[in-house]
Formats: structure tokens, C-alpha cells, sequence
């Protein structure tokens, strides 16, 4: 199901679901999702990308989709290459 992280009481629910740390005193939205989308992405790449958009997947632009294939294929490299 299709999620999306409009804002930062958004990423902080995701953060407490992951087992990951609550914003620093002073870290921006942008940052903190970004780290929090690192964090998720060895675990579910899709959510990941629907916390760094913001969007849920279904959502996605046509640039955010190929980011999406493009990680993909990175990571599936990284864990099997060839």
C-alpha cells in the first residue's frame, strides 16, 4: 500500500516504526529525511523512496520511477555482482 510522508510528524511516526533516532535538535526536514531514507532502504527500497519523495509510490513521477529502477539495479549489483 502506497504511503506518504508530507511532512516532518510524518517521517518522525516512520522513524519510531523503524527503530530509528528522532530528528537532532536543529536538523532540517530535507536532512532528516534523507537520513531516515538511508536507513530504511537495505529493508524496504520502495518505502524508502516514498520517504525521500515525500510521495507514496503511486504518486511517483516519471523521474521518480526511474530513480526507483536505477536503485534497484544498483543494489542488486552491490549485493550480487557479477
Amino acid at each position: 500500500m502506497p504511503m506518504d510522508f508530507p511532512d516532518m510528524s510524518s517521517l518522525k511516526q516512520a522513524a519510531e516504526v523503524h527503530k530509528f533516532r528522532q530528528p537532532h535538535e536543529g536538523e532540517s526536514e530535507a536532512d532528516f529525511r534523507v537520513a531516515l531514507a538511508n536507513h530504511v532502504q537495505s529493508r524496504d527500497l520502495v518505502e524508502s523512496l516514498e520517504i525521500r519523495n515525500g510521495v507514496g509510490w503511486d504518486k511517483f513521477t516519471d523521474e521518480q520511477n526511474m530513480d526507483m529502477l536505477k536503485s534497484r539495479i544498483f543494489l542488486k549489483r552491490r549485493i550480487f555482482p557479477e
